[in-house]
């Protein structure tokens, strides 16, 4: 298991050990870093960038931390973030820059997706024989993940630079 993530808050307070955690791991689902490939958690935030806190209280990491589906506790935290916003229903939260993370509807709705996610490993249990690398196609055949060419773009005045191996 990769270690826990230290919160982006800086707190003028000490927090218990299990707060302290659950603090940074849902700082973590929500920041930018992991937001920019997060596509489960995306395609679950409304068009104004709230995600519900009761689904982060279901992932596999925060119910470990917690000790089961505590979105008390989970909503106690939050209020504590800086890195995040609550509605004021509290039943939800959203990142700062959201609007950059807000997918359109038909990517929602159509644009599924078989390759897996920290939040979507988070909340979804670990069976035997169970490979991210897999995709099961609609006759219900399944197929090896081919490795896609990454395309590092460097800036400058010339445009890009295109550095494939």
């Amino acid at each position: 298991m990769p270690p826990l993530p230290t919160p982006i808050t800086q707190l003028s307070f000490p927090l218990d050990a299990t707060r302290y955690y659950v603090l940074g791991q849902v700082e973590y689902y929500l920041s930018m870093q992991n937001m920019a490939q997060d596509l489960f958690l995306r395609k679950r935030m409304d068009s104004e960038g709230w995600i519900s806190i009761s689904l982060l209280a279901t992932f596999n990491r925060v119910k470990q931390l917690t000790g089961g589906e505590n979105v008390d506790l989970v909503r106690e935290v939050l209020e504590l973030s800086s890195a995040v916003e609550m509605h004021p229903s509290r039943e939800s939260v959203r990142m700062y820059d959201w609007e950059r993370y807000v997918l359109p509807p038909e990517v929602k709705d159509n644009g599924s997706s078989s390759t897996k996610t920290s939040s979507e490993m988070a909340a979804s249990p670990v069976t035997p024989g169970d490979t991210s690398l897999e995709h099961e196609h609609e006759d219900g055949k399944e197929e090896d993940e081919e490795e896609d060419d990454v395309v590092f773009v460097l800036g400058g005045e010339a445009g890009y630079v295109d550095v494939r191996s």
